[in-house]
């Protein structure tokens, strides 16, 4: 080696690769190499959407991805070390079978509330009982898939609108027990790029179903009968929210001293409900804890503690169906991670309708679902 030649460092070479890539973007105060790539601290020359989307181009060029936040009034960008691989191909087939044997098990469980056993029918052969069981089980297995479908379609033309690759829904069957589903579900394919596509996809979901469970309540609520407090003493209570005894009060159903019977579209559409305030609580990766990230930032972290605390506290006191979610969550993730770009905050009409979500949950929130 010749006594004045510097020796080559691959690392030092791509800080001043990916620092030349930034010229003209950001003003690099200093620089702090790390083990998966390379941090960099200074500020901005444009607003952080604009800047991101160049920074993306200019990074992938070198085989890095950018992520951008903030650190005391200071810009960062972290130059993670890679790409991310382009998404598999999804499998069609597979959401189509899952979706028409979830259809089959719950007309199955819909049959079952009235009466009817498809299952047994169709282990007997007999084709009268089984399409009698099938007819009788369309109001609740329509209404029950058409809120999950709107919901994870919802959340899906969000994140196609984003460019987010995103499967179609995949439906999951429960052959002979309770509802006939253990719900739906949409698997994300490329990470967020920022809070408002965080916001837009965590979001959509609990509004969309909403829109339908609600009209479906209502009219399921006309469709119920009721019967004498007195002539059906064991005849166990759906809980309501406090949206639901609102409903209830106005409707006035069931009258006093009445119990009501449930008709199978009410009770879909209080599922329903029910699943929307679920999704809504806001920790982890439920939708609610989307909304509250792209709402709060990091300080979403503080938000799913309290919530899986006061779902303990709830688990205790009132129904050990919140025992079940505290664990959940838990098991799942309390944090949620940062999108890509994590500087851009939310306009005023997402942070209205991310009040409007909060606002939701209370209303939809019940301490003791079963009674």
């Amino acid at each position: 080696m010749h006594p004045f030649e510097t020796p080559y460092d691959p690392v030092q070479d791509d800080v001043t690769r990916l620092q030349n890539a930034l010229r003209g973007l950001f003003t690099v105060n200093r620089v702090q190499p790390q083990q998966d790539g390379v941090v960099f601290f200074g500020r901005l020359a444009y607003d952080p959407e604009f800047s991101y989307d160049q920074v993306e181009q200019r990074f992938g060029l070198l085989g890095y991805t950018p992520l951008f936040s903030r650190r005391n009034s200071e810009d960062v960008i972290t130059a993670l070390d890679g790409t991310f691989a382009p998404a598999k191909p999804g499998r069609p087939w597979l959401n189509l079978l899952l979706f028409v044997v979830t259809v089959l098990t719950t007309l199955a469980a819909g049959g079952m509330m009235v009466g009817q056993n498809l299952w047994g029918a169709l282990f007997a052969g007999d084709a009268t009982a089984v399409v009698s069981a099938l007819r009788a089980g369309i109001p609740f297995s329509l209404s029950l898939l058409s809120i999950l479908a709107v919901h994870e379609f919802g959340h899906y033309f969000a994140a196609r609108w984003h460019k987010v690759k995103v499967s179609l829904p995949y439906f999951i069957p429960l052959p002979g027990l309770g509802l006939g589903t253990l719900g739906a579900f949409i698997s994300l394919k490329s990470p967020m790029k920022n809070r408002k596509v965080l916001f837009d996809i965590g979001v959509s979901g609990p509004l969309a179903g909403f829109a339908i469970a609600l009209p479906l309540f209502i009219f399921g609520l006309f469709l119920s009968s009721e019967v004498s407090a007195q002539l059906a003493p064991n005849i166990p209570e759906l809980g309501r929210s406090p949206l639901v005894y609102f409903l209830q009060l106005v409707i006035g159903r069931p009258a006093d001293g009445q119990v009501l019977i449930p008709h199978p579209v009410y009770y879909a559409a209080w599922i329903g409900l029910l699943i929307t305030a679920l999704n809504l609580l806001p920790a982890g990766q439920l939708d609610g804890g989307h909304i509250a990230y792209a709402l709060f930032g990091r300080y979403a972290d503080r938000i799913a503690f309290f919530t899986v605390g006061a779902l303990l506290l709830a688990g205790i006191f009132f129904s050990t169906t919140w025992l079940f979610w505290a664990f959940f969550i838990f098991m799942t993730g309390m944090r949620h991670p940062p999108p890509l770009n994590d500087i851009i905050e939310l306009d005023p009409m997402r942070r209205s309708i991310g009040i409007f979500a909060i606002l939701l949950f209370t209303l939809l929130f019940v301490t003791s679902p079963f009674g």
